[in-house]
């Protein structure tokens, strides 16, 4: 997969996090999911795993913990996107998500 397509897929999982939960004007929120199909349709999955559980066998994210504790940890941020590529009809993982976790809570 050429790496553009990678860096394409940051770039609008970036612009996505910027736009969410805000008073935006409805037409950039439509064009940035038209560039998320567009993503998608060259085989691109972008994976956003933000409020799920953590532990420390995840294999889908590199991890920034904070505070000290080490159970009941979830998901806070998400800097880049997990990225599944389609292989023959199965998903392979191309791209660790790096996220911040934090005590649930």
């Amino acid at each position: 997969m050429d790496q553009q397509w990678i860096k394409m897929a940051n770039l609008v999982f970036e612009l996505d996090k910027k736009i969410a939960g805000k008073d935006t004007n409805p037409a950039l929120v439509r064009i940035c999911d038209k560039m998320k199909g567009v993503i998608e349709e060259s085989g691109i999955y972008l994976y956003n795993p933000v409020g799920e559980k953590y532990s420390e066998t995840r294999t889908d994210v590199e991890a920034n913990i904070s505070g000290t504790s080490l159970t009941n940890l979830i998901i806070k941020e998400v800097i880049k996107p997990v990225l599944y590529v389609d292989e023959n009809g199965k998903r392979k993982l191309m791209q660790k998500g790096v996220v911040v976790v934090g005590r649930e809570g």
